[in-house]
């Protein structure tokens, strides 16, 4: 019987150790496995969207000061509009299509939208970054790649640009539009002058994001959101006098942190 009760104990032990060891080897994937986000993660061909990119924090002692998404070379997107985040200034890239695409706004878009870049520039909310862009229409395309450069405060760069692994870029499903519909290119040349945003964005200005987003974000309008960026004023003087205006009466430091990112005159607080 001491036999059979001994034996007994040493395979509970045994049973307990392995456990043990498979936890302490799984741990560590787990405890990586964070990836960059989209919210959504599918739409349709033809739509507008709102699409919230949540970034990760994966360095202990150090912060996020610089997040570029790129956009997909291969399928350009006629409108893309940075909303508003607290505590980021959004930076836009562009270049002049050979071939203009339709928009939301305008029937022909040349110049498109190739990345957009927040910097911090004072105290955003905790926890990853997150930072939300409101596009269309969406190209005829099964999938969009979006490759994230993540830039810390210490000089570390992290690009999430992999289709596996730790460091995956994020992807966007995309459906084949609904049955009937004719697609939000179908309002192209409605209400004004599209390609003014990415024009003004091409000349290195940084675009405020559109502040009257809120309630279309409310609403569930993507398109919505869309016509607020632009009636934002994406414009050269426009953006730069928001975003003076809105940070001048922080701190100095954040008042530095702006003119790096506008390249204007920094000022003192008021």
């Amino acid at each position: 019987m001491a036999s059979t009760h001994g034996g007994e104990r040493r395979r509970r032990i045994l049973a307990v150790t392995a456990l043990t060891a498979a936890g302490l080897l799984l741990w560590p994937g787990t405890a990586h496995a964070v990836d960059v986000t989209t919210t959504p993660t599918e739409a349709r061909q033809g739509d507008a969207v709102r699409l919230e990119f949540s970034v990760p924090e994966e360095r202990a002692g150090t912060k996020t000061n610089q997040v570029e998404v790129r956009l997909p070379a291969d399928a350009p997107i006629a409108e893309v509009y940075p909303m508003s985040v607290n505590g980021w200034a959004p930076r836009i890239s562009s270049r002049t299509l050979d071939k203009p695409v339709a928009g939301i706004h305008s029937s022909g878009v040349s110049t498109v939208t190739t990345a957009v870049t927040w910097v911090r520039v004072g105290e955003s909310d905790p926890g990853p970054a997150r930072l939300a862009l409101s596009m269309g229409p969406m190209p005829q395309a099964e999938r969009l790649t979006f490759e994230v450069v993540q830039t810390y405060a210490d000089g570390t760069v992290v690009r999430w640009a992999d289709a596996a692994g730790p460091h995956r870029a994020p992807a966007l499903t995309l459906l084949p539009a609904a049955p009937g519909a004719t697609g939000q290119a179908a309002h192209g040349g409605h209400g004004g002058p599209a390609a003014g945003a990415p024009a003004a964005a091409d000349s290195g200005v940084d675009a405020p994001a559109a502040g009257a987003g809120g309630a279309d974000e409310e609403s569930g309008s993507a398109d919505g959101m869309l016509a607020a960026g632009l009636l934002a004023g994406l414009g050269g003087g426009a953006a730069i006098g928001w975003l003076v205006s809105r940070w001048r009466r922080r701190d100095p430091d954040e008042a530095t942190a702006l003119a790096e990112v506008t390249g204007a005159v920094s000022t003192s607080s008021r």
